[in-house]
């Protein structure tokens, strides 16, 4: 797969856009600008932001202090964004908890597919990641006053609005609510199509639903069979921890896999 920027949530629930009146307006319309968005993830609990693809870390603050905990982390490499352009990328991540960002250290290479950090509170009243993309690469503390007393990410090419870097990969990304923000959306030969299994055990349905009956081993693919039982050392039935399988497609939360449909929730993208 070639090195698209995609959007890195399993969900995407953008409570505020950059133009927010809640707290984003004053970002957008000060000098310099940023473009911040509020993502709220699936349902207020503490969903992932994932590497979409190498990212290296740049700046942590606030751990431990009054400060609010913010995250800078810029693209090992080039990436391709959703305006058509190739460059180098910054995300400034903020509101993670301390437990996360503790275990990230200044200079760490993150690898494509690993968790980032997960949504946090720190300084905010509710779990969910607050998120500002730039053109460039990190740019002196990584952010600055605005003339409206707003931190604002600083980069070396300039904010982003993140419709403008962010593909939006329907095989990774769930859609609950966009903003209205025109994603483009990743062409089909780009998307992810390769998943893995991250419960105990996962059941193989015959549609896409909690409705429809699960099958036996013996119903199962014979790759997944094989791996099943060098996983587990037996026969299951369903998929196991580290199970590895193609989406053929992906509707409504749930992967079609050469053996059945799966729920996308257990299972992590192999980017």
């Amino acid at each position: 797969m070639a090195n698209d920027l995609i959007y890195p949530f399993r969900f995407m629930r953008i409570t505020q856009r950059y133009d927010g009146k809640t707290s984003h307006l004053p970002h957008t319309r000060g000098i310099p600008p940023d473009y911040p968005i509020d993502e709220g993830g699936e349902d207020g609990g503490r969903d992932a932001c994932y590497a979409v693809t190498d990212w290296i870390v740049r700046r942590i603050w606030g751990v431990g202090t009054k400060g609010v905990n913010t995250l800078w982390v810029e693209s090992a490499s080039p990436v391709r964004l959703a305006d058509g352009t190739r460059d180098f990328v910054t995300l400034q991540i903020t509101h993670a908890n301390d437990d996360d960002l503790r275990k990230l250290r200044v200079g760490q290479r993150l690898k494509k597919g690993s968790v980032l950090c997960r949504e946090g509170a720190d300084g905010a009243s509710g779990n969910h990641l607050h998120l500002s993309v730039g053109r460039g690469c990190f740019l002196g503390g990584g952010w600055v006053k605005n003339t409206n007393d707003k931190w604002v990410l600083t980069t070396t090419g300039g904010a982003l609005k993140p419709e403008a870097a962010f593909f939006l990969d329907p095989n990774f990304t769930t859609v609950l609510d966009d903003g209205g923000l025109p994603f483009r959306t990743l062409p089909k030969a780009r998307r992810c199509s390769r998943f893995r299994v991250t419960v105990p055990l996962l059941n193989v349905r015959t549609g896409p639903g909690v409705g429809y009956p699960a099958k036996p081993f013996s119903f199962l693919s014979e790759d997944a069979q094989r791996q099943i039982k060098s996983l587990a050392g037996k026969a299951c039935d369903g998929f196991v921890k580290g199970v590895v399988f193609t989406a053929l497609a992906v509707r409504d939360g749930w992967a079609k896999t050469p053996s059945g449909w799966v729920c996308q929730r257990y299972c992590e993208a192999v980017l």
